[in-house]
């Protein structure tokens, strides 16, 4: 070992120092199976979150997206939350109530936004061109630009593509 290479050896014990106080692992007991009945509770409450944080996010913002992340991140956000308390409190951070808190929140999530397209888009759609009710929409008079800003045209192959007009 070189004079160099010493700094860094040190380094990297000294890092490695705090990991036998750490090593203590908690035994995660046996009543945790994936289908008691806390695991339907999780689901169940992550579903009810993520609509509501969807039918929130519908309040204040126009684009799809939006609603979905602001659903999501209030029903994982309690999820992770709820598990982050488990852990302070002397439990374990539970990994399969956290996978029922993601498929409760995706099915929220998609009945939230079943309904939302059933009954509220509808209208929105009818009266709105084809070309603008796509995710990637664009305006050729503005350069095919997003946001409708003028553009040097050299996107205008990427929008055709996109568009269908190959």
């Amino acid at each position: 070992m070189t004079a160099r290479e010493i700094p860094w050896f040190v380094l990297c014990l000294s890092l490695l120092a705090p990991l036998p106080a750490r090593s203590e692992v908690r035994e995660i007991p046996s009543r945790d199976d994936w289908f008691g009945r806390d695991k339907a509770l999780h689901f169940g409450v992550s579903a009810g979150l993520a609509g509501a944080g969807y039918a929130g996010g519908a309040l204040f913002f126009e684009a799809r997206e939006a609603r979905w992340l602001t659903g999501s991140g209030v029903a994982l956000g309690a999820g992770v939350a709820k598990e982050i308390y488990d852990a302070g409190r002397g439990s374990f951070f539970s990994v399969k109530d956290l996978t029922w808190d993601v498929l409760g929140t995706a099915t929220g999530l998609a009945l939230s936004w079943a309904v939302d397209r059933l009954f509220f888009q509808r209208e929105a759609s009818a009266r709105t061109p084809a070309l603008q009710r796509s995710p990637l929409a664009f305006s050729l008079n503005s350069g095919g630009h997003p946001q409708g800003v003028p553009g040097n045209g050299r996107n205008m192959p990427v929008m055709l593509f996109l568009s269908g007009g190959w």
